[in-house]
């Protein structure tokens, strides 16, 4: 029978605890990355808040050509005696004071524009979380594939094993790009919404979210 001390003697001078995890077999450390997207009504009211001042003075100039019905006789530079109906050309400016079809534009209109910005926050906010699935599903890729790698040296699997992760790794790294070219369309789409006096500040409030965490 053998004695219990000696092997825990023998344990303690190996400075190798019994009770170690196999690190070829333990599950791979992974760490959940906290979620960081703007807040949705927040951002929608920044890109309402930065759209240009309206315009009260909905001027329009137009160019006119007249011809009147009545013939007139008047002398030209030679002398002669010439007649026919005068034609004029002017410029006019309108300015309606109170236009009940002109309201319901401007109502159609800032509809149109509420709606735009809207569906520009949630695509970009659609497009952000799904980068951090991504990141997440890249982080734990990683793992598996550093533990196959140690899986592969101490000669327990064969390369197979962590070629698959390498390749999951590799297609995983191909959407992040991607996403990340789809991320900067949204951000210019929503810029598109400024003029040049608030665009500044809505890319700054962007850019906490866009660059947040480090991309593969």
């Amino acid at each position: 029978m053998k004695n219990p001390h000696l092997i825990w003697a023998a344990a303690f001078a190996l400075a190798t605890p019994l009770w170690a995890e196999d690190v070829p077999h333990a599950l791979p450390e992974f760490q959940t990355l906290p979620h960081v997207l703007p807040n949705p009504r927040e951002l929608y009211q920044r890109a309402l808040d930065c759209w240009p001042g309206p315009s009260h003075f909905r001027a329009e100039l137009s160019l006119e050509g007249r011809l009147s019905p009545r013939a007139n006789a008047w002398i030209d530079s030679g002398g002669q005696i010439t007649s026919g109906s005068p034609i004029s050309a002017s410029l006019v400016a309108r300015l309606p004071l109170y236009s009940a079809t002109e309201l319901d534009r401007e109502r159609e209109r800032e509809w149109l524009r509420r709606r735009r910005a809207a569906e520009a926050v949630g695509q970009l906010l659609t497009q952000l979380a799904d980068r951090q699935r991504l990141r997440q599903e890249w982080g734990l890729m990683k793992a598996l594939e550093r533990r196959a790698r140690l899986r592969v040296i101490s000669g327990i699997v064969d390369s197979s094993e962590q070629v698959r992760y390498m390749e999951r790794v590799a297609d995983l790294e191909g959407q992040l790009l991607r996403q990340r070219g789809q991320i900067e369309r949204s951000r210019l789409e929503l810029l598109g919404f400024c003029d040049q006096a608030h665009a500044e500040a809505l890319d700054a409030h962007l850019r906490v979210f866009l660059n947040e965490g480090k991309a593969p």
